[in-house]
């Protein structure tokens, strides 16, 4: 039904015939003239009816409205040098449609407009409802097509550059004893016994690397009845990976490429390397956490020399018995320090106070 999407058109298919299919995403009536920017996944296109050029396409466009399913058949042409759109990868031409056929089109009032740029602050509850609307918006499009291109760049790295096979492992499994609660399917010719759904591929990794197989990889779905958190949900996907007769560095520098391979791949960013490394030991005495967000440099301070003689009995009873008592400097913030209960932690304050430079 199509011979290109709209996406792909540019200045080299000048003069060419094709034929498109789309959604109508914007119509706009120029005094007689009809232009309509053409919507599928690959991008956005612009169509002219005129009536003078395409009297046959003219009629059916004067009907057309957002959201509308056409095809549509014409010749490629330049847009005129004031109407270029640098915007768009497809600015530099336009199509006139010789012919223009109605595959379907809107009965009711749509819940919200999918090309405006009001689309962004619509409800999420409305969205979810209509998420066949919501998943033809730019940015949702967009997600979509950055996850697979991901998924394409991982699988490229692993099986051409590192010899990896990709091999599937079952969903439905028996229970294991994991950090979370699985989901279980109850099975319908064994009553009172059921299956479940694995929360990683745990067991099958351990079965393929006794089997010789020393590199492996799945894109895998992974299935926990658990609470909700912010990074968390009761399913996903994660890259999961084997590796036999490997030792750390090994491992370190094959992620370190993988990561590497995909920045470039997807966004064109040469990421530098060797990337930073710390131990565990020095991630907990500078940032107290085995994750640090190194980017805002805010570490512990460590002001145990300051507070041991301070009279408050928190801060000199953990360093007595060999603790340390360490502070979060915030850039530009000011000297204000906590209370114990209704009681300012006074004596403590004022020390830290006059020992302790703002930054």
């Amino acid at each position: 039904m199509r011979t290109h999407y709209c996406g792909e058109l540019r200045a080299n298919h000048v003069g060419e015939t094709v034929t498109l299919c789309g959604w109508v995403d914007r119509r706009r009536d120029h005094g007689g003239v009809i232009f309509l920017d053409l919507r599928d996944r690959s991008g956005v296109v612009q169509i002219v009816s005129d009536p003078e050029r395409t009297p046959d396409s003219y009629p059916l466009a004067e009907r057309l409205r957002s959201e509308y399913v056409v095809q549509i058949s014409g010749r490629v042409t330049h847009r005129p040098e004031e109407s270029l759109n640098p915007k768009l990868p497809t600015g530099e031409v336009e199509i006139y449609a010789d012919r223009i056929e109605l595959l379907n089109g809107v009965n009711k009032q749509m819940p919200f407009q999918v090309a405006a740029a009001e689309a962004e602050s619509v409800r999420e509850d409305l969205r979810l409802k209509y998420r066949y609307l919501d998943l033809r918006r730019d940015r949702m499009t967009g997600n979509l097509q950055l996850r697979h291109a991901v998924v394409k760049a991982i699988r490229r790295y692993l099986e051409d550059e590192q010899n990896f096979i990709e091999i599937e492992t079952p969903i439905l499994t028996r229970s294991t004893p994991e950090g979370a609660r699985d989901y279980l399917v109850p099975s319908r010719v064994n009553p009172s016994e059921w299956y479940a759904l694995p929360q990683s591929p745990q067991i099958f990794k351990q079965l393929l690397m006794v089997s010789g197989f020393d590199r492996y990889y799945q894109i895998a779905r992974c299935f926990r009845d658990e609470d909700l958190r912010a990074d968390r949900q009761p399913e996903f996907t994660q890259l999961d990976m084997e590796m036999s007769f490997m030792s750390q560095e090994d491992i370190l520098q094959l992620n370190e490429g993988l990561v590497c391979h995909i920045f470039k791949t997807i966004k064109g960013i040469d990421l530098p390397r060797p990337f930073p490394r710390m131990t565990y030991a020095e991630a907990m005495a500078r940032y107290g956490s085995d994750k640090p967000d190194t980017r805002f440099g805010l570490e512990l301070a460590d002001v145990s020399d300051v507070v041991k003689d301070c009279g408050f009995k928190v801060f000199a009873g953990a360093i007595a018995k060999g603790g340390i008592v360490k502070i979060l400097p915030i850039p530009g913030g000011t000297n204000s320090y906590p209370t114990c209960g209704s009681n300012p932690v006074g004596t403590c304050s004022r020390k830290l106070a006059k020992q302790v430079p703002k930054v």
